[in-house]
């Protein structure tokens, strides 16, 4: 009977044994999974700062292209040339023997 009471024991020790190293891997498995998903969500708000931020350049790069359109277009406009050419330039209007008809 004393055979059997040792095995009893050396069972019980040897859990001992593996006890604090195992409850040390839980918990380091536990946090390990705690900082992997802080830092997912961290990177997602930092990509969703990005995203904005992006989506408000964007926003005022079309409104530069629309202006820059515009002012195109008005620097282009006939009249203008025109005004340009006879005030600032001193050109005329051709008379009708300077125009010539190519065939």
């Amino acid at each position: 009977m004393t055979s059997k009471r040792k095995t009893g024991k050396r069972s019980k020790r040897g859990w001992a044994r593996y006890r604090i190293p195992a409850t040390i891997a839980v918990f380091s498995w536990f946090l390990l999974t705690a900082f992997a998903y802080v830092w997912c969500r961290v990177q997602v708000v930092h990509l969703g700062y990005m995203l904005s931020k992006t989506h408000r350049v964007h926003s005022q790069l079309l409104d530069d292209n629309k202006k820059l359109h515009l002012e195109l277009a008005r620097l282009k406009a006939p009249e203008r040339v025109e005004r340009i050419a006879i005030q600032q330039l001193g050109l005329t209007h051709p008379s009708k023997d300077q125009i010539v008809v190519l065939p």
